[in-house]
């Protein structure tokens, strides 16, 4: 549990870092450019986002099933280096032909000029969110799970960040701005490439055993089922934007990305606890090791939802204050519940644990991607008369219903097929906590300076809730890294 812990407290650092500069950042893209020109950022994001999912090839799946059997660090872990090139380069070539014979269909008539202006970034940014992907599960494999989240959460928001003051000094034009956004996603593909080379000893060619007959079959299901896992799965993270971008407006997809990219602040804890249990999981179920499984899980549920249900009270309590900043940024206020809703279908999430990542190391990992279909269908049905009916909040229950549906899908597979059942007293004692704490955070509201507001609140809500959680000990790992801290500053 100990690797769990440290590289999950890494991983978290560096995307909570990200994430503040991106968060200031995004309130200074509000304020800079106008929410159209967001909504092109934002679907030049998503477009080629959704190609990455999507055409990744099952190598994720690879790694889960077969790395373990295959690890070598002395013979450059039997070419699963090489073979992960090799999937990412086919994977390239199918989603630029897709999207070149249809990646307008999915703009709007009256947003195709400014689309059209920039749609060839999305080449580059396929090729490189493909390639860097696909060799972070090669190095989260190899137990390193920070590099990533450093090049993806953190190193990208920086060259964000400094491209929009440069914007905002009038220094660079918006298509000057619009071009080095393209390369900030670019950069960690280039860096993860020299990396995964860096920390592979030797490198060969795959092993001819991996694609012997006896495992030919298995790499074609994880390929087949990679891509329909990737094309739901692409749809369950997009699907809002896109339809959005469909029957409203890129001005519209503006205003909802705000709030989107910062209820996604809430899941980055959970992130850095998905990428490296992936590993221990994996070697878990290759040695049959139920009683690791069972204790990641339970532990991983009290964990994040603690942690989720405290980053959405607080969020909200400073959401308001933050938008009285500037007066351009009380045309967002209007559409603030879309946080509120889309961080409370996050925090559901958040609460299940580890469950998705569980079943893909299983051997009814296939069901992982019958989930994903399902909530594919329900989503794309519940956006369509959400959004005509309730335009941007709409498409904000949409997506919280979906992670609810998908969530308790996973929860029943687990308990029916592996007899691992998460929520016990903890969770429940956890729940009150959130439950209450989240509450108290909506109906919170008192004048005065926004900055000091945002400093008052930040404070004096993480004192109290954590304070709450150390005292009745409702996480065992909070209070051990704490007294851990302990020792290690007051020996």
């Amino acid at each position: 549990m100990g690797i769990i812990q440290r590289q999950a407290l890494q991983s978290t650092i560096f995307g909570f870092l990200g994430s503040i500069f991106g968060g200031v950042m995004r309130l200074l893209t509000s304020i800079v450019i106008s929410p159209a020109q967001i909504g092109l950022l934002n679907i030049i994001d998503f477009i080629s986002g959704g190609f990455v999912i999507i055409f990744a090839m099952g190598y994720d799946q690879i790694l889960i099933k077969l790395f373990p059997k295959y690890r070598d660090d002395e013979n450059g872990h039997n070419g699963f280096l090489a073979f992960g090139i090799f999937l990412s380069l086919f994977g390239i070539l199918l989603s630029s032909i897709l999207f070149y014979f249809f990646g307008e269909s999915i703009i709007k008539k009256d947003d195709l000029e400014l689309f059209r202006r920039f749609s060839i970034l999305i080449f580059p940014l396929i090729f490189f969110r493909i390639i860097f992907y696909n060799l972070d599960g090669y190095v989260r494999m190899l137990y390193n799970t920070t590099i990533g989240v450093f090049l993806e959460r953190f190193l990208s928001k920086v060259v964000i960040g400094a491209c929009l003051i440069l914007f905002g000094l009038a220094w660079i034009s918006f298509d000057n701005l619009v071009y080095l956004y393209a390369l900030a996603f670019c950069l960690p593909g280039i860096i993860i490439v020299v990396f995964s080379f860096y920390k592979t000893n030797k490198l060969v060619l795959p092993n001819p055993e991996i694609y012997q007959k006896s495992n030919r079959k298995k790499l074609y299901e994880y390929i087949t089922f990679g891509l329909l896992m990737g094309a739901s799965g692409s749809i369950v993270v997009y699907i809002d934007g896109f339809m959005i971008t469909k029957m409203l407006s890129l001005e519209a997809l503006g205003y909802y990305s705000i709030f989107f990219f910062a209820a996604r602040f809430i899941i980055i804890p959970a992130q850095g606890i998905g990428r490296i249990s992936m590993t221990i999981l994996a070697e878990a179920w290759e040695k049959n090791d139920r009683k690791t499984i069972a204790d990641v899980y339970q532990k991983s549920c009290v964990n994040q939802l603690l942690i989720g249900a405290f980053l959405l009270g607080l969020g909200w309590t400073l959401l308001t204050p933050a938008l009285e900043l500037h007066l351009k940024l009380a045309d967002y206020a209007p559409h603030k519940i879309v946080f509120l809703i889309l961080g409370t279908g996050l925090v559901i999430e958040m609460a299940t644990g580890v469950n998705s990542v569980i079943i893909a190391a299983t051997e009814k990992y296939k069901f992982n991607t019958y989930f994903n279909i399902a909530l594919a269908a329900v989503l794309i049905v519940l956006n369509y008369f959400f959004i005509t009916a309730y335009d941007l909040i709409g498409a904000a229950v949409a997506s919280a219903l979906g992670m609810t549906f998908i969530n308790l899908l996973r929860w029943y597979f687990l308990v029916k097929n592996y007899q691992l059942q998460p929520f016990g007293k903890d969770f429940f004692k956890a729940l009150a906590l959130s439950l209450t704490f989240v509450v108290g955070c909506y109906f919170l509201h008192y004048q005065g300076n926004p900055i000091l507001r945002i400093l008052i609140n930040t404070c004096v809500l993480t004192l109290l809730f954590w304070g709450i959680v150390v005292a009745f000990k409702l996480s065992p790992d909070v209070n051990t890294w704490l007294l851990k801290m302990k020792k290690k500053f007051y020996k």
